[in-house]
């Protein structure tokens, strides 16, 4: 193994650090839900003002976030008698004020309980903390000298770990101007450990209700059924526009900035097409920027191609970017901030080896390198930078909390040697490669971000991404979460559609079977048809498995309105020749000059202002053998775009019909009770075609999580059918789409070019959405 391939392996994955969480959460390796509900929601009452805003109990909630073993709902009350103090009513009683609030909060979530102190002297000085804490500003200048001389021979107030004390005197300090010295030190050393929106404290999401008091916690189990009516049906006061598409929490008319990352290690496929168009619906609905940022943060598997086909991909999206940019544009910073991190004492060079490291952080303990000096830690950074043999199996880490039920704030990789490979952009400038987990908070913070949308399977990364943007200090980001779209007997992991393509199964990424956008529209997808798909699903937290059907529906509809239609028969086993009598009335049948006459017919019938165009009529015409093989001698049918024809004979040699007689009936006005036929005038100018349909990939709808796709691969999945078509289609271009009548949607593969040699066309069946 190569040193750049064995050092990329420093530190889990994406993968295996989401994988490691999710396996901590299952508790004994039951399945977890794709996304979680909390088992309680407590509705805090809040003054309708907002005069006091509850931070430690919204702290409290952020911080335990991660673990869903509660929900915090916020409403807005006008109680006189509570006047400024958030309520919370359990069982008739009501606890009142925002510390005994978080104190409940606490003692409900069994993997936060030590935060109240873990016995009971730990408690009784946690307790004497929060009578301390007030909530102004005032109170903290008032007490500031006692509070930091405390804290000029502790890290902690109480204990050795963080505590519900520590939260509560934070907030008290965060803003105050006499947040100096040790109370200074404080402030930043616990910032670093809270979520952002704790730290800044955010806007609530406050509903406004009537004056019904909400009594009891809502239990999942009884939601909607049993939930008082003002909490179970409780609406904010602005109007959700945008279908399923919530509001953004802070978002601002003119100044909402949102970005879609593409890492250039693949082409983009239909999750990312639902990524990046909401992405751009939410800056559109806000007036605001969406800006495109490359993500190529791996040399090892990025490449140009993937970039330029990424950028083509968004222009046939319609996506118009305000900025295009790469995460490369800012190793510079990641480096600097990197640096920063070290010194102050929140980032350490770690040597330990991949699997080491995996069983390490999975059963909480530290690495031998943790507690490295920093000066030590920033040599062997600089190093590594540099490529030098003795850093090249080092990487950073980030120093957060080994003991986080949160597996991704167990010290995650921020940065790695990947030396010997060269970038696509910056070839062999840098030795050393920001995660993409590090370099996105910086990159989101610096280039303006208001808005990261990201996909629900991110959850537990988002408190690192908070935590990152306030331990670098940088302007925080609002994250906002969407449920991944999947689809029935698909994959979409990049690492899982490369193998279909290496192994030679698919013709490349653009294969019309790959769930790609250029697979997709090859496959015949019209553009606006997959835009409206998309908004049409929204912007929800609920992760959908879909099936094909719904997706194709959708296309046909937009197809239906403007695709012209044509005439064409299929020739397996073989097309059978119905001889028409009097088929040009007014002149003879054996009359040389009328065999073959043309007749002008709408282009789309129920679109008469799309035109019309020429359709060849003659004495024999090619039926398919499946409408032969029903026709019975004497039964009057209708040829489409023509008019009807009783058959008078019927030859067949065994199973398959070779011909059929019939006879023109141009006065016939019965036309809804018979056989309707497409049809083919036997024609040398008819043109040869393979119409192809495709199966799906998988065999199986679903591929579970212990389960290898490989084993679940389609045999056969590419039919071919020869047939012959309308002799117009030798003048349209490829990537046409049309219809054949009674056929169903094509699109035109390879088109008719005789330069080439290319005459037989090819046409790609598109579904239809029916089963």
């Amino acid at each position: 193994m190569s040193a750049a391939a064995e050092n990329e392996k420093k530190g889990p994955s994406k993968k295996e650090l989401n994988r490691l969480a999710r396996k901590e959460k299952r508790q004994g390796g039951s399945e977890a839900p794709v996304e979680e509900v909390a088992a309680v929601t407590f509705v805090v009452h809040v003054p309708k003002n907002q005069a006091v805003h509850p931070s430690l109990t919204r702290a409290v909630e952020l911080l335990t976030k991660g673990a869903r073993e509660f929900a915090v709902k916020y409403v807005a009350h006008n109680d006189a008698a509570l006047g400024n103090l958030s309520a919370l009513y359990i069982g008739g009683e009501c606890i009142v004020g925002d510390a005994n609030i978080a104190e409940v909060l606490i003692r409900s979530s069994p993997s936060a309980s030590h935060l109240c102190g873990s016995e009971a002297w730990s408690a009784s000085l946690v307790d004497q903390w929060l009578d301390f804490y007030s909530g102004n500003v005032s109170a903290a200048s008032a007490s500031s000298g006692v509070v930091e001389q405390y804290l000029s021979t502790t890290t902690f107030l109480v204990g050795h770990a963080l505590s519900l004390a520590d939260i509560a005197v934070f907030l008290l300090f965060r803003k105050s101007a006499d947040a100096a010295g040790s109370i200074n030190r404080f402030v930043r050393f616990i910032g670093a450990r809270l979520p952002a929106d704790a730290v800044n404290g955010a806007p609530l999401q406050v509903a406004f209700v009537s004056n019904k008091t909400v009594k009891e916690p809502v239990k999942k189990e009884a939601a909607q059924a049993n939930a008082p009516e003002d909490a179970s049906k409780e609406e904010p006061e602005e109007v959700q526009e945008g279908g399923t598409c919530p509001p953004l929490p802070g978002a601002v008319d003119g100044e909402v900035v949102t970005r879609f990352p593409p890492e250039p290690s693949g082409y983009l496929h239909i999750g990312h097409a639902k990524a990046v168009l909401l992405n751009q619906y939410y800056a559109q609905r806000y007036k605001g920027k969406l800006l495109i940022r490359f993500d190529d943060t791996n040399p090892t598997k990025e490449k140009e191609e993937f970039e330029q086909n990424i950028l083509s991909d968004l222009l046939a999206l319609g996506v118009q970017p305000h900025q295009v940019s790469h995460t490369s544009d800012h190793f510079e910073v990641c480096e600097k901030l990197a640096r920063q991190l070290i010194s102050d004492g929140l980032g350490y060079m770690d040597d330990t080896e991949q699997e080491t490291m995996q069983h390490e952080r999975m059963n909480k303990i530290e690495s031998r390198r943790r507690n490295a000096s920093v000066e030590e830690n920033l040599a062997f950074f600089e190093k590594m930078l540099k490529g030098d043999a003795d850093a090249q199996k080092f990487c950073l880490r980030a120093k957060i909390d080994m003991t986080s039920v949160n597996g991704t704030m167990r010290d995650p990789v921020l940065c790695r040697f990947c030396g010997g490979v060269p970038h696509h952009r910056t070839g062999t400038r840098y030795q050393a490669y920001p995660t993409y987990d590090f370099a996105c908070p910086i990159v989101d913070s610096i280039e303006g971000v208001t808005h990261a949308l990201r996909t629900t399977e991110y959850n537990d990364r988002d408190e690192q991404y908070h935590w990152l943007q306030n331990a670098l200090r940088l302007r925080p980001v609002h994250i906002h979460a969407f449920g991944k779209m999947n689809f029935v007997n698909t994959v979409l992991s990049k690492r899982k559609l490369t193998w279909f393509v290496e192994q030679g199964l698919v013709e490349g990424w653009n294969d019309a079977r790959f769930p790609t956008v250029q697979g997709c529209v090859r496959r015949g997808v019209d553009v606006d048809a997959l835009k409206r798909f998309i908004i049409s699903q929204g912007a929800s937290r609920r992760v959908i498995t879909m099936e094909w059907d719904k997706f194709w529906a959708e296309n046909k509809r937009v197809l239906e309105e403007k695709c012209a239609r044509y005439m064409g028969v299929s020739l397996a086993p073989q097309a059978a020749v119905l001889t028409v009598d009097n088929h040009r009335p007014g002149f003879a049948d054996d009359d040389e000059s009328s065999a073959e006459h043309v007749h002008s017919v709408p282009v789309h019938p129920q679109k008469p202002e799309l035109g019309t165009r020429p359709m060849r009529r003659g004495r024999r015409v090619l039926l398919d053998q499946i409408d032969a093989a029903a026709i019975k001698e004497g039964e009057e049918v209708t040829l489409l775009r023509w008019g009807n024809v009783r058959v008078t004979s019927v030859v067949r040699d065994g199973d398959v019909v070779t011909s059929l007689h019939g006879v023109y009936l141009p006065d016939a006005t019965n036309f809804s009770k018979t056989r309707k036929l497409s049809w083919l005038t036997q024609s040398a100018d008819n043109v040869s075609a393979v119409l192809v349909d495709f199966d799906h990939l998988l065999s199986k709808a679903k591929i579970e999580e212990d389960e290898d796709f490989k084993n679940f691969v389609n045999p056969v999945t590419r039919r071919e059918t020869a047939a012959l078509v309308d002799p117009l289609l030798r003048t349209l271009p490829s990537g046409t789409v049309l219809q054949l009548e009674r056929k169903g949607f094509f699109r035109l593969d390879k088109a008719y070019d005789t330069q080439s040699g290319q005459t037989t066309i090819q046409l790609f069946a598109i579904p239809d959405g029916k089963k």
